[in-house]
């Protein structure tokens, strides 16, 4: 029985053109990762290569770990790494099934006792990590971890009682938002854009 052919990739970009000077970037300096992902939006390639190079990355805890967000060294899970993981899953259109409900119970194993994530889980200690990252015995909640997590599982109709407390904390945290910085701000848009109820957000949104 004749194998059956692979999907022809699309063709390669002119030498000169910006798109064939970025996937030569990705080539000299990117990760696996990074290299399937590009491959999977702009070469035609599949999910399943990005799917498998991201598994490097998890652990038995459902969470994420080994420097998938580089600030933060190390093999074991972080909120941070799982965030990516799931932005990961989200571009392939995976964010969904049995793969998010592991996450999701890692989530509730990690969460802060009003029922959000911390920036740095206290596992970090002892592992390298960015100078600007502090890692604590009894880290806070904290909207620049939980908001976008919490957006991209209601973005892909995610239910999961771990969403319930953390998705009360996110409002409760954007609606009384005085003085920011540039990345809580994303994280509260991240929020903002998934988040379930249309009108409260709108309203959020203007404040």
């Amino acid at each position: 029985m004749a194998e059956t052919a692979a999907a022809p990739s699309a063709p390669p970009p002119a030498a000169s053109s910006p798109l064939a000077r970025a996937e030569h970037f990705v080539w000299l300096t990117a990760r696996v990762l990074e290299q399937r992902i590009f491959a999977h939006e702009f070469r035609g390639g599949g999910a399943d290569p990005v799917e498998t190079a991201l598994d490097a990355y998890r652990n038995e805890d459902g969470g994420y770990g080994h420097a998938l967000e580089p600030d933060l060294r190390g093999p074991v899970s972080q909120p941070l790494h799982t965030a990516h993981a799931l932005r990961v899953l989200d571009l392939i259109g995976r964010c969904g099934g049995a793969r998010v409900e592991r996450v999701c119970r890692y989530l509730t194993a990690v969460s802060t006792p009003d029922g959000a994530l911390p920036a740095v889980h206290p596992g970090q200690r002892g592992y390298p990590a960015a100078p600007f990252v502090p890692v604590v015995d009894d880290p806070p909640s904290d909207l620049l971890a939980t908001g976008p997590v919490v957006g991209l599982l209601h973005r892909n109709a995610v239910w999961h009682a771990w969403l319930f407390r953390a998705t009360d904390f996110c409002w409760q945290r954007i609606e009384s938002l005085e003085n920011s910085h540039p990345y809580e701000v994303e994280a509260a848009v991240a929020f903002l854009d998934s988040a379930p109820d249309r009108p409260r957000a709108q309203a959020a949104a203007e404040r």
